[in-house]
């Protein structure tokens, strides 16, 4: 598993195969296959493994702002860690069949605890929030996995695509789109436009708390 990690950290998923574990292992493709049945199973295991890495808070939150605050932070921490688990964690109407992220959202869903909310209602809050942490995640893994790829691939093609995306910040072209968009910076400050959005994200489900009188 450790082997597989150090391995989707640095290349990606698409860089994973039994063999290539074996190899960094020093061992057989069989005999890795003795222990894992395919890599599918593999992956399933290092999933696992990098969130079991991730400690859990040991300490409840002062309020569900701060618990959820703890959670994104946290969450926001792993996808740099391990950008190839986004993929694996991702919100999705299928479940899972992780107990270490089952263990993890009934950690984060603790945010709630004495709010005296309907199940229905927690679910609709840590959808919206889940769903923003992961989107702007998906952001980032984007970058890193386009970063990847121009490595492995010709660069003066980045480089061509960087040129295009400058074309629509200059000005006058697009009056509306170039000055966000220079605004913004170049490079994003993904950190920050994380930690801008998440607040907004919260001040909304405070705003819905309050109109219903709860918190």
């Amino acid at each position: 598993m450790r082997a597989g990690i150090a391995i989707a950290d640095v290349e990606g998923l698409d860089a994973l195969s039994m063999r290539r574990v074996a190899t960094d292992l020093g061992a057989s493709t069989m005999a890795l296959y003795r222990h894992v049945a395919c890599k599918e199973d593999l992956v399933a295991l290092m999933v696992e493994a990098a969130l079991i890495d991730a400690p859990l808070p040991d300490t409840p939150p002062r309020d569900w702002r701060h618990g959820l605050e703890r959670t994104a932070r946290c969450d926001w921490e792993l996808y740099h860690r391990h950008p190839w688990i986004l993929s694996k964690v991702l919100v999705t109407t299928r479940t899972h069949s992780s107990r270490a992220l089952a263990v993890g959202s009934e950690s984060a869903f603790s945010a709630f605890d004495g709010l005296g909310l309907e199940p229905a209602d927690a679910f609709r809050y840590m959808f919206m929030f889940a769903s923003y942490v992961q989107g702007v995640a998906l952001t980032y893994v984007s970058d890193v996995e386009a970063e990847r790829k121009a490595r492995r691939t010709d660069r003066r093609r980045a480089n061509a695509t960087d040129d295009a995306r400058r074309a629509l910040c200059e000005p006058g072209a697009y009056p509306r789109l170039g000055p966000a968009m220079r605004a913004g910076g170049d490079p994003w400050d993904l950190d920050a436009l994380f930690l801008s959005g998440l607040a907004g994200v919260l001040d909304g489900i405070a705003a819905d708390l309050a109109r219903r009188g709860i918190g």
